[in-house]
């Protein structure tokens, strides 16, 4: 940062004498390459003074809180939580089948500002904070103390409770992983088969939907003489009744159009046209006598 601090303080001093001697000739002053060039290291030096200046800031704010980026972004999230109330979250289980429990939490690792320091510095040696080469955080080898348990302020009703549990995590994790529930063995016994088996497997799967809803529109509808109703002469109707179908097992129902109404419709094209006329005659008789 101090380095590209000078940046600036040096072509403050060549900027106003290039601007001073504009009017005279361009060969006693800088060349357009030139120019051009520090154009452009003014331009970089601006955005990357901004951007270290932006990290510095956060930086210094996580030494001073003892926070993260990460763990600020979730304290937000727990108390936009909290200040929404129950309403999403009061029907949350947990795995085990009980009920989580949330209350509101305080960030627990803010231990002062001095703690804070000694801990991001790795010293408690102020002096030692300034020097570049001081020292860093010490993380233990055994996997305990030092980089693995952090001091907490106790201001919670326990000590281990961050971070606070998020009701949308735990909603998914409750209903798994859509791709756990897939069966691979079917799927890859569907991708063997030949058009013609496919064709099959698909009608006899609805033909299985059809019975299925036959029986629940039965039991809801109450009717008397279900039970005797036969399957083999639904399957044997069903396979009479399939009329049009397509190579892929669809009928005309399954695109909104009545097939009574059709049959109706095709049966009425084949009667002569010399019956049509005798009708429509008959039918007009019939509207004069009345």
């Amino acid at each position: 940062m101090a380095g590209l601090n000078d940046v600036p303080f040096i072509k403050g001093l060549a900027v106003p004498s290039i601007w001073e001697h504009r009017k005279l000739p361009a060969y006693l002053g800088p060349s357009l390459s030139g120019l051009i060039g520090l154009s452009l290291i003014a331009i970089v030096n601006f955005f990357t003074t901004v951007a270290l200046g932006i990290m510095l800031i956060n930086t210094i704010r996580s030494w001073i809180f003892n926070q993260t980026m990460i763990e600020g972004w979730e304290q937000e999230r727990h108390e936009a939580l909290m200040d929404k109330g129950p309403k999403d979250w009061w029907d949350i289980t947990g795995p085990d089948g009980e009920k989580v429990r949330f209350e509101r939490l305080e960030f627990p690792y803010d231990i002062g500002f001095f703690d804070n320091m000694a801990q991001a510095m790795g010293t408690r040696n102020i002096l030692m904070w300034f020097f570049p080469l001081g020292g860093n955080p010490a993380i233990a080898k055994d996997g305990t103390g030092s980089g693995w348990e952090w001091e907490e302020n106790g201001f919670n009703r326990v000590e281990g409770l961050w971070p606070p549990p998020d009701p949308d995590k735990i909603r998914r994790a409750a209903r798994g992983w859509p791709a756990a529930n897939r069966d691979y063995a079917e799927e890859l016994r569907q991708a063997n088969m030949s058009s013609s088996e496919f064709k099959a497997e698909f009608l006899k799967r609805k033909a299985d939907d059809e019975k299925r809803k036959r029986h629940l529109m039965a039991e809801l509808e109450e009717v008397d003489d279900y039970d005797m109703y036969d399957d083999e002469e639904y399957d044997r109707e069903f396979d009479q009744g399939l009329g049009w179908v397509n190579s892929d097992g669809d009928r005309l129902r399954d695109y909104g159009v009545d097939e009574e109404e059709s049959e109706a419709e095709a049966a009425d094209e084949d009667v002569p046209l010399a019956e049509l006329i005798r009708r429509r005659k008959v039918l007009q008789r019939d509207i004069s006598d009345d």
